[in-house]
């Protein structure tokens, strides 16, 4: 297997590339961040324990107040058991789109092994636990390696206890999304690699602004690898209070960046900037 092959399942799958940026509420200093979420949530790796909503919660609405990490609340989010690795999601945002449904979620490598090229997928289920709709990406990477094969592969990862985003934008749901009562989530890496980590491609001056229809996000992405970068691809996650995405913004460019180039880039809209972002930069050579 060789580089081009390498990265082009990571844009296959959606993934991220290194340097990417958490920052509070726009226009303030610090603030949250996805690193900051409610330890208590965290069970072992691979395990079959619940994140829930509000227990009190009875129905599909819920409460969507700035500190809840599973919007809507009361559903639970459960990982397939037996079958998920070490990826373990600790905020989610279920919510309606013209499609069906979108699912956005902060996931943490709660193993202690380099996960590289994870795919990411979820099933809604009902009350009879009953699968009524499902879809499939990537999780977002913040970090560059090399396989020291000689093959010159070059492979993004997620490393033991980072926090990163994904989002799944196209759950095709034929029933009403009062019958979604639970979200059962199951991933795959490549793992056990001899690698060595590189630089990878940044993210600067990144800032929420004002635009008519929304809030955009402005910023350069630096190409900091040693070949061209093709097709730079940056995705922004607003979060809430505690580290919850609620969307996600995108932005594209078809340029060819050469090593040590930059993209000032400007990303699509979103309705709600919550209380701060979480960045990645996406795409590879």
């Amino acid at each position: 297997m060789h580089a081009k092959s390498s990265l082009f399942l990571a844009i296959l799958f959606i993934v991220g590339c290194s340097g990417g940026v958490k920052q509070g509420a726009a226009g303030r200093g610090g603030g949250p961040s996805a690193v900051d979420l409610n330890p208590s949530l965290s069970a072992g790796a691979g395990g079959a324990s619940e994140v829930k909503g509000d227990a009190g919660a009875t129905s599909f609405g819920g409460d969507t107040s700035a500190d809840a990490l599973i919007v809507p609340t009361g559903m639970n989010v459960t990982p397939r058991i037996g079958n998920n690795s070490v990826f373990k999601v600790i905020a989610l945002t279920l919510r309606a789109a013209s499609s069906g449904a979108e699912l956005f979620a902060a996931v943490r490598n709660d193993g202690d092994i380099l996960a590289c090229n994870p795919s990411f997928s979820v099933e809604l289920r009902d009350q009879d636990d009953q699968t009524l709709a499902a879809g499939i990406s990537g999780l977002m990477e913040r970090r560059f390696y090399r396989f020291t094969d000689g093959s010159d592969t070059i492979a993004a990862c997620v490393a033991p206890g980072d926090v990163t985003m994904v989002a799944i934008t196209s759950l095709s749901l034929d029933s009403p999304m009062a019958d979604v009562r639970s979200v059962v989530y199951q991933s795959s890496y490549w793992g056990n690699l001899d690698v060595v980590a590189i630089p990878g491609v940044n993210l600067s001056d990144v800032k929420a602004v004002n635009r008519g229809d929304g809030v955009a996000y402005t910023g350069s992405l630096v190409n900091a690898l040693d070949k061209d970068l093709s097709g730079p691809t940056v995705a922004v996650f607003p979060l809430n209070a505690v580290g919850r995405p609620l969307e996600v913004a995108y932005g594209g460019s078809s340029v060819v960046l050469a090593p040590g180039a930059a993209w000032d880039f400007e990303t699509s809209t979103v309705g709600d900037a919550g209380e701060g972002f979480d960045a990645y930069p996406m795409g590879g050579p």
